[in-house]
């Protein structure tokens, strides 16, 4: 029997999550069994070295959806002690990703993501908020005006994504949400937008923003990076139920391999912080 075709973009009104694909319990209870097709645009729109790779954002995609079907009562606010230990890689018509759940208390959940038999990633949710707190930004919105006023470097979206296919990187569509790049050495400002009728949904928010990460260091490095840690999430608000139309990233490049960022939307609006991302060569060959 014909697979039924797979979207290959996120249109307005659609899902800010987008892992489809069958779900189904782990044997031990303690999380999910997901199936994602290899033209799933997670991966037929994201290409390293040639590989069809899952990008390290669904891990968190994936670790938010098993948590909302397993507790919907469970409200996570941030997430720190991630890991990205290898990547998914498809090479079958369909690639089985586990999602294991581990309670640690009350207000923290750990998750693994597993495939083939071997742990790929992880990290911890957390629900725990403090009454009354502003929770502080990776990159403060004075960087903006401070990007906008001083900057010469601007980089449009034909020359960002020609820089990352010469490190190896293709993107697809689905991936191709940057309009420009502003950079102020170590600091960048990167406009999000769906200038081709392709929304914004969790994955591509987000490896976007990781991707505005890698834009300061244009004409600098030419290996694939991919990422390996992630200090702390920090989600602003709740997450809307709906794709984006656009958004914008603060960056600050803390080493040549680490990083912080800010996403707001198009009202200014903080939506979500990363603390000191780290990223490391792929060494996909």
């Amino acid at each position: 029997m014909a697979r039924p075709m797979m979207s290959t973009s996120v249109r307005a009104g659609d899902s800010f999550f987008d892992t489809q694909g069958r779900w189904r319990r782990l044997p031990a209870g303690d999380g999910y069994r997901v199936a994602l097709r290899d033209d799933h645009p997670y991966f037929s729109h994201h290409r390293v070295r040639g590989w069809k790779v899952l990008p390290g954002v669904v891990y968190l995609e994936l670790a938010l959806s098993a948590v909302a079907r397993a507790r919907p009562d469970f409200n996570t606010c941030f997430v720190d002690e991630v890991v990205w230990l290898r990547p998914v890689l498809a090479n079958t018509p369909e690639t089985e990703i586990d999602v294991q759940l581990a309670p640690i208390s009350p207000t923290r959940i750990e998750f693994r993501i597993a495939h083939g038999g071997e742990v790929c990633g992880g990290g911890v949710l957390n629900a725990q908020t403090v009454s009354g707190r502003t929770e502080a930004l990776a990159t403060p919105l004075c960087v903006r005006s401070q990007v906008g006023a001083e900057t010469r470097d601007h980089f449009p979206r034909s020359e960002v994504y020609a820089a990352f296919a010469d490190m190896g990187i293709v993107y697809g569509p689905y991936f191709q949400r940057i309009s420009y790049v502003q950079r102020l050495s170590n600091k960048a400002l990167s406009w999000l937008s769906n200038y081709d009728g392709v929304f914004l949904g969790w994955a591509g928010l987000l490896d976007c923003a990781f991707q505005a990460g890698m834009a300061i260091s244009i004409g600098e490095r030419r290996e694939s990076l991919m990422p390996y840690s992630l200090g702390r999430l920090t989600l602003h608000q709740a997450l809307p139920e709906q794709a984006l139309g656009s958004a914008f990233v603060l960056t600050e490049k803390l080493s040549p391999f680490r990083t912080n960022l800010t996403v707001f939307d198009e009202a200014y609006t903080p939506l979500l912080s990363v603390f000191d991302l780290g990223v490391k060569p792929s060494h996909l060959q």
